[in-house]
């Protein structure tokens, strides 16, 4: 079996202080936008990896697959009388946009005039569901913030600062490094990308992940719980060896099942929804954090799948997998 395995090669500083590239110069009468996308992805199961005093090597191992379905960021930065920014999520302001305006002020440290900022996210997949659109829309923004402003940082820089503002926002911990490189992948090793380590496993251009959604879970809130954390990573911590025995979506989702049973974090309609799922011998498992299930079939299976899902009153939705992780558009 042939893996790609990414090690860490690269040391992300997080010293405001450090020189950097001056970014271009931005005054009233210039402007400047840039457009990243971003794979989201699902996570399965997961351990955490905290209280370390370098961000970048905080976050988390486990195992998910990352979706086609992801998060297109378009960044529009003038010069202006007064910094501000704007932040909006397919064409709605976003109410508290916490990871995003954590993104920005990283840049506007570098960025020596006052600068207005406009971000539009836009996605067909819902916010706070277990899809890791936050880190997705942290990590376009970050990338298409640095494009507009003249790439003051490296790719892998301006990842690491995506990353520090989801684990500091605690919205999540290991989705950034995913997006960064698309696929079927196992954490090996926590941290930003460059700090951590992944190893993409074997997916097939005809595979599929069929997800639904009740409602959302907060992921600061069980990030904020060390009891839970605990019992995370109790029943987490063989898991990552067990995929990597038999690399196979079918037996991560099977892996997912059994650790979200272990947890003991599904609502009682989701357990309601995959014992359905079950009788009709469809294997499906709670997505990492969300109030939401997955499974993955073969796209020849879709529609009869699709129509089972239908039956419990719930719209499903399809997505192939990303082979590419985040990239400019």
């Amino acid at each position: 079996m042939h893996f790609k395995v990414f090690r860490a090669r690269h040391r992300i500083e997080w010293n405001r202080g450090s020189p950097r590239p001056r970014p271009i110069r931005l005054d009233e009468m210039h402007s400047s936008t840039a457009v990243a996308y971003s794979p989201c992805q699902v996570t399965g199961f997961f351990t955490v990896h905290l209280g370390r005093k370098d961000v970048a090597m905080v976050g988390s191992t486990g195992a998910g697959v990352t979706l086609e379905h992801g998060v297109v960021t378009e960044v529009f930065i003038r010069g202006s009388r007064r910094t501000r920014t704007k932040v909006s999520f397919n064409g709605r302001p976003l109410r508290n946009p916490v990871v995003s305006q954590s993104v920005v002020r990283e840049y506007l440290d570098i960025e020596p005039n006052p600068v207005e900022v406009h971000v539009s996210h836009r996605s067909v997949l819902p916010i706070g569901r277990g899809y890791g659109t936050s880190g997705a829309g942290a990590l376009g923004l970050s990338l298409s913030l640095n494009e507009a402003l003249g790439k003051p940082l490296t790719k892998l820089e301006a990842a690491g600062v995506a990353h520090k503002a989801e684990v500091e926002c605690k919205t999540g911990l290991g989705t950034v490094t995913a997006a960064f490189h698309g696929g079927f992948l196992a954490r090996l090793k926590p941290g930003a990308p460059g700090r951590g380590e992944v190893r993409k496993l074997p997916v097939s251009k005809n595979d599929r992940v069929v997800s639904v959604s009740f409602g959302p879970i907060p992921t600061s809130r069980v990030l904020s719980r060390t009891d839970l954390t605990a019992r995370i990573n109790s029943c987490g911590k063989t898991l990552v060896a067990r995929l990597l025995r038999q690399p196979r979506l079918d037996v991560f989702v099977e892996i997912s099942r059994g650790f979200a049973d272990c947890l003991n974090l599904v609502s009682p309609r989701l357990r309601r929804f995959m014992k359905f799922m079950d009788r009709e011998e469809i294997r499906a498992s709670m997505m990492m954090i969300g109030d939401a299930a997955f499974t993955v079939v073969h796209r020849d299976n879709v529609r009869s799948v699709s129509e089972t899902v239908r039956r419990t009153g719930l719209v499903p939705l399809t997505s192939k997998i990303a082979v590419r992780g985040a990239h400019l558009l």
